[in-house]
């Protein structure tokens, strides 16, 4: 979570939550997959666009939230990448 606040910086981890821990391998070294979530900044038009469906019953309960996916070296406790979490839509 720090390295998630330090790196995409206040604004953007607002209210920021942990998902998921996965065990997993990349390149044959172990790591954890690890899924956090956060409400995008207010003034984000994409988050108003999905808060928007989303109280009109055409999304998910945490449709509003960003979800990344950071993966994390179990030897060393490296941050080796972070990508964004798409979630489904109902239906798919």
């Amino acid at each position: 979570m720090a390295f998630a606040q330090d790196s995409l910086g206040e604004k953007r981890t607002a209210d920021i939550r942990l998902e998921e821990i996965e065990s997993s391998a990349v390149d044959g070294r172990p790591v954890w997959l690890i899924t956090l979530s956060s409400l995008p900044p207010l003034d984000d038009t994409a988050f108003t666009m999905r808060r928007l469906a989303q109280t009109m019953g055409s999304l998910g309960a945490d449709a509003g939230r960003e979800y990344k996916v950071f993966t994390v070296s179990k030897e060393t406790g490296e941050i080796l990448s972070m990508r964004i979490r798409l979630l489904a839509t109902p239906g798919q």
